[in-house]
């Protein structure tokens, strides 16, 4: 309750248009001093002060420093979603002073202020916690969880069970705005596994980028754009991955529903073991693949590979809904050498079919493909108004 009385008490006094200032000029901060600084190297005196510390002379330092410029976006991404805003002022207190401790310990002759680092940075905080504690517009958490920024990686192994589901199991799931793909009686779900690497903002090395385990599941979907196009893509229904950093900035940019996982994964040349722990048990999975059959399961409705293929895991494009503006967020992919091959694969468990939507309702395992060495590419999201597409299709 003293927080809350904190709060309103400072939004009285400041007002919701400071607050959103304070937030923009914080968040800039940390965005420069990440990126431009660190990341694209745009002040080689920070490279200097974290070479200056024990141990991190040479590329060490150029690692931890790539590291420090990931954390510091990071920070900027989450003053702007305002999630969790007290702790992240908390987080940017702890973190600031700390970095100002090592400068001042190891490398006062490359400072360009040392007697004023510290009253200079309280001040900053100062305004970071004003930030903190005047309450932000849920504006700025849907535009931020439009997949805003282009991504790219690289998916090193993929695995990905597609199974058949009654369609009328399947249409609940999807929001206003789409429609379940289906071929005869059936919608598909597919289960992706993936190992990534390199995973980061589209322009930067692959440095920068960091690698995950990653467990997604999908409904295969349509939407139609108001070119009259008919687009289609995938509807994520959770995520999980083994990478708290990952979790964390998914949920901030993404509707993908991220939760954190355990992934253990044993293969050699023609076996692929994969066990995946989840805290609340609805992600967990436990299968064997043999990669090196290529034939369909015995119960698919599919009729060949070939039929097969067309559902295979990743699309064009994937879709979010935006319920605060009844819109659609379509983010569109290209990938390079995406080649699925089909193999057999044994299913132990999987966790995410026990929920109720599916309680009564076996699915079917229609196809299970994997490819490797696949580059990848996701565009910023575009905003489709449901509003203005229904109008148009009235008139």
């Amino acid at each position: 309750m003293r927080g809350d009385a904190l709060t309103a008490r400072v939004s009285a006094t400041f007002g919701g248009g400071t607050g959103a200032a304070a937030r923009a000029v914080v968040a800039g901060v940390w965005l420069v001093h990440g990126l431009y600084n660190k990341l694209l190297g745009g002040s080689p005196r920070h490279l200097a002060i974290v070479q200056a510390v024990p141990g991190l002379h040479g590329a060490a330092g150029a690692r931890v420093l790539a590291a420090v410029g990931v954390c510091e976006v990071a920070i900027a991404v989450w003053v702007i979603a305002g999630v969790a805003p007290r702790l992240c002022a908390a987080a940017q207190s702890a973190a600031l002073l700390s970095m100002n401790v090592v400068e001042l310990t190891f490398a006062r002759p490359l400072l360009l202020w040392p007697a004023g680092l510290i009253p200079v940075n309280l001040l900053f905080l100062s305004l970071a916690w004003l930030a903190a504690l005047t309450p932000t517009r849920s504006g700025w958490r849907a535009r931020l969880r439009r997949h805003p920024i282009p991504i790219r990686a690289h998916f090193r192994e993929c695995i990905t069970l597609t199974y058949a589901v009654p369609s009328h199991v399947l249409r609940p799931l999807l929001p206003p705005g789409l429609e379940l793909d289906s071929s005869g009686e059936y919608g598909f779900v597919a289960v992706a596994l993936v190992q990534t690497e390199s995973l980061r903002p589209a322009g930067l090395p692959r440095l920068c980028g960091r690698d995950f385990f990653l467990a997604g599941y999908r409904v295969f979907t349509t939407f139609r754009a108001p070119d009259g196009r008919t687009l289609r893509g995938l509807r994520i229904l959770r995520s999980d991955a083994d990478r708290p950093l990952m979790v964390a900035g998914g949920n901030l940019l993404t509707h993908y529903n991220y939760y954190r996982c355990d992934a253990h994964i044993e293969a050699d040349a023609d076996r692929l073991d994969v066990q995946v722990r989840t805290a609340d048990g609805r992600g967990d999975l436990e299968l064997t693949a043999n990669v090196s059959d290529a034939t369909l399961p015995a119960a698919s409705p599919f009729a060949s590979v070939r039929d097969a293929r067309r559902y295979a895991g990743p699309l064009p494009y994937t879709f979010d809904y935006e319920a605060e503006t009844h819109s659609i967020i379509a983010i569109e992919a290209r990938r390079v050498n995406w080649k699925p091959a089909p193999i057999a694969v044994d299913v132990r468990r999987i966790a995410f079919f026990d929920q109720p939507t599916f309680r009564g309702r076996t699915p079917v395992l229609a196809a299970a493909f994997r490819v490797t060495d696949v580059d990848y590419r996701w565009a910023r999201g575009v905003r489709y108004p449901l509003r203005a597409i229904e109008r148009e299709r009235a008139s």
